[in-house]
């Protein structure tokens, strides 16, 4: 069986080329930011001298691991399976990075913790992927040990050593390895439903209540999101534009009778694309409520601040958006015009809506295309 497998959801990119038990090609890079760049030349290296169509499976991680990161790879190998006609299978990153350890160490059995911040580790016993409190999973791990040694992966593993006394031992595997996902995959049951991402931490930020019923976008919102676009904007994005917008990775859109969001979430910061508000609707709290809901979603996604554009002139949305924590960061010159600045507004998530003001806000009139995709 000729595998191809990658990783893109932690601290790592890694691909590799598997036939049976000979490794055909194998490449892996550390790396916070900046996976989407770089997985295509690198399955392209990986593919060179071997054509697609001798491939027999597909392997990707599904998570846990960053919001961006876990959808590149599944994206790319989701494409790729429908291209190809292959099978994919899904592999946990703890799933990888203990098979490699139990080989590393020579253990019957290893244990993968990864730092999921806040004082919490992912960590997966028996098959069973959670996140939970370092503590908790140090008291979890004292009732395994036993006779034999159980070898620790992960960037919590040395944490998880140094606390626990004896009965484990630190492997040197911090991030998952595709190659490890291509060994596993070899031996798994492949479904025909595509994997999806294996988010295990529920949103932490409350979305704020109010009179404002907003909900995620679908597929049957983009016509009326067009033409709300439209009569917010000048020039609008079509409904193809839209659409391949809400379907790249790490996008939030948000909808809500009159109004619409969309924001983009890469590694740890998020950036408003488009926010507009119906004229009847305006001055009604519906702006700050579209934004507050989105930077919830961001926050709870690991973003830590928040970017967006304004025109200089356009003191009504400035004024929404100071109300909301946003500071200028920066000045485009000319950005929409030869007279008409954009300002460049930040402000660190998660943030509270205080103000109750709002009106659309000019954007990059160019629908955003697959180039300006972020890991």
């Amino acid at each position: 069986m000729k595998i191809l497998a990658v990783d893109t959801a932690l601290g790592a990119c890694s691909a590799a080329l598997l036939e049976d038990e000979t490794v055909l090609a194998h490449r892996f890079i550390a790396m916070e930011r900046g996976h989407a760049e770089a997985l295509a030349p690198m399955v392209e290296e990986i593919m060179a001298g071997h054509g697609f169509a001798s491939l027999d499976r597909l392997a990707v991680t599904t998570g846990p691991g960053t919001f961006t990161g876990q959808r590149v790879g599944l994206a790319f190998m989701r494409g790729l399976k429908v291209a190809l006609h292959l099978p994919l299978a899904g592999v946990t990153t703890l799933s990888a990075m203990a098979e490699q350890a139990k080989a590393q160490c020579g253990t019957a059995r290893a244990i993968a913790l990864h730092d999921a911040r806040r004082d919490e580790v992912y960590i997966e016993i028996d098959g069973a992927p959670v996140v939970m409190l370092f503590d908790a999973a140090i008291e979890s791990l004292r009732a395994l040990a036993g006779a034999q040694p159980i070898a620790l992966a992960g960037t919590a593993a040395n944490r998880a050593c140094e606390a626990l006394a004896t009965g484990f031992v630190l492997s040197d595997v911090r991030q998952p390895d595709a190659l490890w996902v291509a060994r596993l995959a070899k031996k798994s049951q492949v479904s025909d439903v595509p994997p999806r991402p294996l988010y295990l931490r529920a949103p932490d930020a409350k979305l704020p209540a109010g009179k404002h019923a907003i909900r995620p976008a679908a597929r049957d919102d983009v016509p009326a999101m067009a033409r709300l676009h439209a009569a917010c904007f000048a020039p609008s994005w079509s409904e193809a534009a839209l659409r391949d917008l809400m379907e790249s990775p790490g996008i939030i859109a948000l909808v809500s009778l009159g109004g619409f969001i969309l924001a983009r979430v890469a590694a740890d910061e998020a950036e408003i694309l488009s926010i507009g508000v119906e004229p009847a609707a305006r001055r009604g709290g519906l702006g700050a409520a579209l934004a507050a809901h989105a930077a919830a979603q961001a926050s709870a996604h690991g973003a830590r601040t928040m970017f967006l554009e304004v025109s200089a002139i356009n003191e009504a949305a400035q004024a929404l958006y100071r109300s909301l924590g946003f500071g200028e960061a920066g000045r485009r010159k000319a950005y929409y015009g030869a007279s008409e600045d954009a300002l460049i507004l930040r402000a660190n998530l998660p943030f509270r809506p205080l103000g109750n003001r709002e009106t659309s806000t000019k954007v990059d009139p160019q629908p955003p295309g697959n180039d300006r995709d972020a890991d």
